[in-house]
């Protein structure tokens, strides 16, 4: 995905600081990080989110973005709500090492970026089919949600529960049983598979 794609989402609440950034700049990932350093656990291409817990002071904000920069992350975009607004030299060290800045709206998780940037790259119905089933559980039957009694669990290939509204242990076998679905071929549950019991 592109980092304008982000920048035209209004409920991800990401507007650029500094100079406009580049709108054709690929995103491959997020990363939620207040360390000082997080250069180890950077591979490149990262939107990095930061409550900015790492910023004491000026003269903090360049070592932080020269780290960034190094790992080849694609942008910055940091929260206001621990500071109220985004250091100036913040802004200035990523204009001058040219990196994106953008500021997160306090009425916006970061969790709510990450998710939307991970359904965007993965192209992975099962994780839409899994925030369809959680939302739907959260609002009730009232909201056109899930049923009362109505029971599912959504299960990956490895058996690992991905979503489960029974609130019960998943059958050890279950992982097992989709796998063998998938194997017969047509019309098996592909990626993912919801057993409903």
């Amino acid at each position: 995905m592109r980092l304008r794609d982000l920048l035209d989402v209004p409920g991800l609440g990401l507007r650029p600081l500094g100079e406009p950034p580049p709108p054709d700049r690929p995103v491959r990932g997020t990363m939620t990080t207040d360390l000082r350093d997080p250069g180890r656990y950077l591979v490149g291409g990262e939107l990095v989110l930061t409550g900015l817990a790492w910023w004491r002071g000026p003269g903090d904000a360049d070592p932080f973005v020269r780290i960034l920069v190094g790992a080849g992350v694609a942008a910055l975009a940091a929260g206001e709500a621990e500071l109220g607004s985004v250091p100036a030299d913040l802004v200035e060290a990523c204009a001058r090492h040219g990196l994106p800045l953008l500021a997160v709206d306090t009425s916006v998780g970061f969790a709510t970026i990450t998710e939307h940037v991970s359904r965007r790259l993965s192209g992975n119905p099962a994780g839409e089919l899994a925030a369809a089933l959680e939302r739907g559980r959260r609002a009730g039957p009232r909201a056109g949600g899930i049923e009362p009694g109505l029971r599912a669990r959504l299960v990956s290939p490895s058996g690992r529960v991905v979503v489960d509204t029974t609130g019960e242990p998943a059958p050890p076998d279950a992982g097992t049983l989709l796998r063998r679905a998938a194997a017969g071929g047509g019309g098996g549950p592909g990626p993912a598979g919801v057993i409903v019991a």
